[in-house]
């Protein structure tokens, strides 16, 4: 007897054939001597059997499968069968893999900017007893750039430790959300390369945790200059829909792919984009989601490849009262 789930776990219907023979041909080559040599053990000892194994699906698909298992015997002591269960375990081995993914990340990320740390502090000693003016400058401005690029990461690092335990906390107050964005984003005005455009409705008021908003909003523009540089005009639009208010930061770059949106909110997912190579965790739009979904908002991101992006959240709006 096999039941209904432990069939799908295979990619098979009702109908379908279900034999071991035919099953273990579907456990990838990788795999197939690891699970035999667990289940010959069973068999001749008499124990129970653990396996993870890789299967193909009738559909090409590939699928993880936790096995756990134990031989039944007749009077003459001879294996007649196996009882056990079965479990699709696909989405939390790519759940792992992102994750290890994301640690060979981080130890690369936060590497990057400590050496060039270290190399600017170790000339700036070097050069103290005949100081040159312009080469301090130089050092201490590289010095500060990179010390707040791993500020900026460990932040990162802190704010998805307090996710995972729950203990992300807000501290609301009533605030009007164009008055934020005025203050808001300073470094990308203070540049001078990008233009940030506010439209829509500049009266629009929250109850949130001022804090958080501003970090999402600035998470959002930052992923504007970081993946649509060409895209000097960055366009904030602040509308009030259906008592809702919704804040859309907008970009004219290259777009992002249909087939990775659902993915970008997710923990430890990192999009390919294209052959370029951007520095950064991939922590950040995982964390704005957190934030939102905590203040009971929405999220989401709208892109057409070659035409641009639209990061947008919303918020209940505060009442007249």
């Amino acid at each position: 007897y096999t039941s209904g789930q432990c069939r799908s776990n295979f990619g098979l219907t009702a109908h379908d054939t279900f034999n071991f023979p035919e099953l273990f041909e579907r456990i990838v080559p990788e795999h197939r001597e690891m699970v035999k040599a667990k289940v010959d053990e069973a068999v001749k000892n008499g124990h129970t059997y653990q396996a993870e194994y890789r299967i193909t699906w009738p559909d090409g698909s590939e699928h993880w499968i936790a096995a756990y298992g134990r031989v039944r015997y007749d009077n003459t002591g001879a294996a007649t069968h196996v009882t056990g269960i079965t479990k699709d375990i696909t989405l939390v081995k790519i759940s792992e893999q992102r994750k290890d993914d994301f640690l060979g990340i981080a130890s690369h990320e936060l590497k990057t900017p400590l050496t060039s740390l270290k190399a600017s502090l170790q000339l700036l000693q070097s050069i103290k007893d005949q100081p040159s003016p312009e080469l301090q400058g130089r050092l201490i401005d590289t010095a500060y750039k990179s010390m707040m690029k791993m500020t900026s990461m460990v932040d990162d690092l802190l704010n998805i430790n307090r996710v995972a335990e729950g203990q992300l906390t807000l501290n609301k107050s009533r605030f009007n959300i164009a008055e934020l964005l005025q203050n808001s984003c300073n470094h990308i005005r203070i540049g001078g390369t990008y233009e940030l455009l506010l439209e829509g409705e500049p009266q629009v008021e929250v109850f949130a945790d001022e804090q958080r908003i501003d970090q999402v909003i600035v998470n959002f523009v930052n992923n504007a200059v970081k993946y649509a540089p060409e895209s000097k005009t960055i366009n904030i639009n602040i509308e009030n829909l259906n008592n809702e208010a919704r804040l859309s930061v907008i970009d004219r770059g290259p777009g992002i792919s249909e087939d990775i949106l659902p993915n970008l909110f997710d923990r430890y997912y990192r999009a390919d984009h294209s052959s370029k190579s951007y520095s950064g965790l991939g922590l950040g739009l995982y964390i704005c989601s957190e934030i939102i979904r905590k203040h009971n908002g929405k999220i989401g991101v709208e892109s057409k490849t070659g035409i641009g992006s639209t990061f947008w959240f919303s918020l209940p709006l505060v009442s007249s009262n």
